[in-house]
């Protein structure tokens, strides 16, 4: 774990993370240099992607936070970005894999799951745009209808990092597309118009 520290404006900005991550961390030094200097106060909060960040005055410098996704997101944050960072990483490296521009996802929208299917290992995700405030718009079901069920069940985006953290780098998609995974292995990617581009 570093501390990496950086001088924005007239304040000390501190990041810790695992050095690993150097290129995020800065980035989002390089997003709060673009802020008005007089925005980076106590308490301050910024949605990055996924997450949503806050800083935190200890005595003269300003520590960033993110939510504590092994806890309590909603009340709880950590000064660790690490996880946070790393689902900004895995999200963006997809996109830039398959060189198209994503769809934000917050970690507390909404993604409804088939009851009992994210232990299946032949799934697929499936994004509309068609959902509401708060909702992701992606929908998780079995590959084979065999193991399909009219029960469904909806979950936090954050928590599908307990339960099956791969699909976390897939959440970023545009609507209208599909992935297909087998265990933790993407096997295709399906653009708005059914085609392929995985491969």
């Amino acid at each position: 774990m570093i501390l990496f520290e950086k001088s924005i404006g007239d304040k000390s900005i501190v990041i810790k993370s695992e050095k690993e991550l150097h290129m995020q961390v800065e980035n989002v030094f390089l997003i709060l240099s673009k802020l008005e200097n007089e925005k980076l106060i106590d308490d301050f909060s910024i949605q990055i992607g996924w997450s949503v960040f806050f800083l935190s005055k200890r005595n003269d410098k300003y520590y960033m936070l993110a939510p504590d996704y092994n806890k309590n997101p909603f009340k709880d944050t950590t000064d660790d970005l690490t996880l946070a960072l790393w689902v900004q990483l895995e999200q963006v490296h997809c996109l830039r894999k398959l060189d198209i521009n994503g769809e934000t996802i917050k970690f507390s929208d909404k993604v409804v799951i088939a009851k009992n299917i994210l232990q299946v290992d032949n799934i697929y995700l499936q994004r509309t745009s068609d959902c509401e405030e708060g909702d992701s718009g992606w929908y998780i079901r079995p590959v084979n209808e065999s193991d399909d069920t009219d029960d469904l069940e909806a979950f936090y985006a954050y928590q599908l990092l307990k339960i099956r953290p791969s699909l976390i780098q897939t959440l970023a998609l545009p609507y209208e597309y599909m992935v297909i995974f087998e265990k933790d292995e993407i096997k295709a990617v399906l653009n708005e118009n059914d085609e392929d581009i995985w491969n």
